[in-house]
């Protein structure tokens, strides 16, 4: 598992590249992005990441606990 400072600074940085380019918000649903910003992996993976602020992972119930 990947550890939390790291993701913290994928997110950060990935934010910092969003209000450059004044991109609101993105919604993640690739796998291996979902991966990349989360250190997990879902079947069905959405990651919505605003410019400020915390992700938000949405997640079937049966998996919720899990994540």
């Amino acid at each position: 598992m990947v550890r939390k400072e790291i993701l913290e600074r994928r997110v950060s940085e990935f934010q910092r590249l969003m209000r450059q380019k004044d991109v609101d918000t993105s919604m993640i649903r690739t796998l291996s992005s979902f991966t990349y910003f989360s250190g997990m992996k879902w079947l069905r993976p959405a990651l919505l990441i605003p410019s400020d602020g915390d992700p938000i992972a949405f997640i079937f119930k049966y998996e919720a606990k899990e994540f």
